[in-house]
């Protein structure tokens, strides 16, 4: 009976790590593996990096294995002040979706994407960057001269 107890006790301890470990202000302080913002979307870990123009988004699983993008496709939709954008994705390699087209990002540029690969249903996504591509939820750094990085 004290082993069911031990597990037990150690399932309630580590389910409020599991439960939020996919939240936004999770990704949000853990980067993805190409420096940008992730978001989970249904079965999938959505990473969106842009560019100069260009807009790329890596797909995995919750495993972080790459899912293949072959026969998908992904619709941006970027709202930087009352300009709005709509950049499509195409694949680009195995697990890469991109998408190239002028737009410019503000101090907060948001970003719907709707992807949909062939084995699965369409799936959404809310993405939020800053006018250099990186995350604008980050936690802010008092910078001297009081401006925040």
């Amino acid at each position: 009976m004290t082993a069911v107890r031990a597990r037990l006790m150690f399932l309630c301890m580590i389910w409020p790590v599991v439960a939020f470990a996919h939240t936004d202000d999770f990704f949000n302080k853990n980067p993805g593996p190409h420096r940008g913002q992730m978001r989970m979307a249904g079965p999938y870990h959505l990473e969106l990096v842009a560019g100069k123009d260009e807009l790329t988004l890596y797909v995995s699983d919750h495993a972080n294995v790459a899912i293949e993008s072959a026969g998908g496709s992904a619709k941006a939709i970027l709202t930087s002040g009352k300009k709005r954008y709509v950049i499509v994705l195409m694949p680009a390699g195995e697990n890469v979706l991109k998408g190239s087209g002028e737009f410019k990002l503000t101090k907060t540029t948001n970003v719907s994407m709707l992807i949909k690969l062939p084995a699965g249903e369409p799936q959404r996504a809310q993405f939020t960057l800053t006018g250099t591509g990186k995350t604008s939820s980050k936690k802010s750094t008092k910078k001297k001269g009081g401006t925040n990085q």
